[in-house]
This record gives C-alpha cells, structure tokens and sequence, in this order.
C-alpha cells in the first residue's frame, strides 16, 4: 500500500517535471527568438536585449505553468501571480547576473551564455514555483 502510494507520487513528479520542461522550452524558444532577432536585427545591446526578451517569456509562462504544470493553486489567483512575480524577477537578476558574468568576465559567447544562464535559473524556478507559488 504505502509502495503503491509512493510510485504514484514519483510517476506524478516525473509527469509534472515533463510538463515543466515543455512549458520551458517554449518559454525558452519565446525568449531567446526575442533575444535573437533584437542583438542580430535589431541590433541592441545584449544587455538590453535580455528585459524585454525575458518579459515576453515571463508573462507567457505564468499562464501556460499556470494552466499546464501546477494544479491546483496553493493561493488565491493574486498571491499566486504575486509569488509568481517575485521569484521571477529573483531568476530574471540571475538571469542577468550570469550572463554578465559569463560574457564580461569569462569571455564566454554570447548566445551560449544564454543558453546556460536560462538551464541554471529553470533549476531555481521550478524549485520555487513547486514549492512557494504553486
């Protein structure tokens, strides 16, 4: 009985880390597509091309983490987002933080440093929304 209870709490883990994935690379695919077309076509800087890129990926992954990954809600629709938000913008200075640190004093490349700032913070947001926000 209690090995059956927790085999469906891991194979529950295991889906709801799968849904998490999916919903980042999505949110990913979003940010950087942003990211992209503003330093190659748009030609803005890195570091400012990172807050809108990461803006239009954190409002569409609230709704989709929201209505895919974590159900029900733990809080009211207000705390939730709240919550939400606040440990977003703790990733997004992580975010930007990494990446500075890995192009400005690593002299990594900068996509690639995308790349790894964004696998480094999802560890940290699925950690929080799992179990602070949702």
């Amino acid at each position: 009985m209690i090995s059956s209870a927790i085999s469906a709490v891991k194979e529950f883990s295991k889906v709801q880390i799968i849904r998490f994935l999916i919903v980042g690379v999505v949110s990913f695919l979003i940010e950087f597509g942003v990211f992209a077309f503003l330093v190659d076509v748009a030609h803005i800087n890195y570091q400012y091309a990172n807050i809108p890129a990461m803006a239009t990926a954190i409002i569409c992954n609230y709704f989709l983490t929201r209505k895919y990954v974590f159900e029900p809600l733990k809080h009211n629709a207000r705390t939730t987002f709240f919550l939400f938000l606040t440990f977003t913008l703790v990733g997004v200075v992580l975010n930007q933080y990494l990446l500075l640190l890995m192009v400005e004093q690593l002299e990594f490349n900068i996509k690639g440093s995308k790349v790894l700032a964004v696998a480094i913070v999802a560890i940290f947001n699925f950690l929080t929304k799992k179990y602070f926000v949702f």
